[in-house]
């Protein structure tokens, strides 16, 4: 019996999806991000609670929310990038981040 409840834990929590990302944009292009992190979340690039970067700075956000709103819209986006956890962890020092997605966007002024 513990064995099947083991292996249903393993199913479910290797079955979970990411956060949902949206951006701050039209309804067509609102969930643009969330089908590129879906992607990589699939490849196992990133994990549930990947570091936004932003033009260099590290977006917070609250990692219990399931919906997570950033402050983009596609037309701003110039690249968009993923980092896997042990390369994220290197390069941010962040010992709690899934990977990283790194976005160049236009700057507003």
């Amino acid at each position: 019996m513990k064995k099947y409840l083991l292996l249903i834990s393993i199913l479910i929590i290797g079955c979970s999806n990411p956060k949902t990302f949206i951006l701050k944009d039209n309804k067509e292009d609102k969930y643009f991000v969330q089908k590129l992190i879906d992607n990589a979340f699939e490849k196992d690039l990133i994990g549930e609670s990947p570091l936004i970067v932003i033009n260099g700075i590290p977006f917070k956000y609250n990692k219990k929310q399931d919906t997570i709103l950033i402050p983009l819209k596609k037309s701003d986006i110039i690249t968009l990038n993923f980092l896997n956890l042990n390369s994220s962890r290197i390069i941010y020092n962040e010992k709690e981040n899934d990977g990283a997605i790194i976005i160049a966007a236009k700057n507003r002024e």
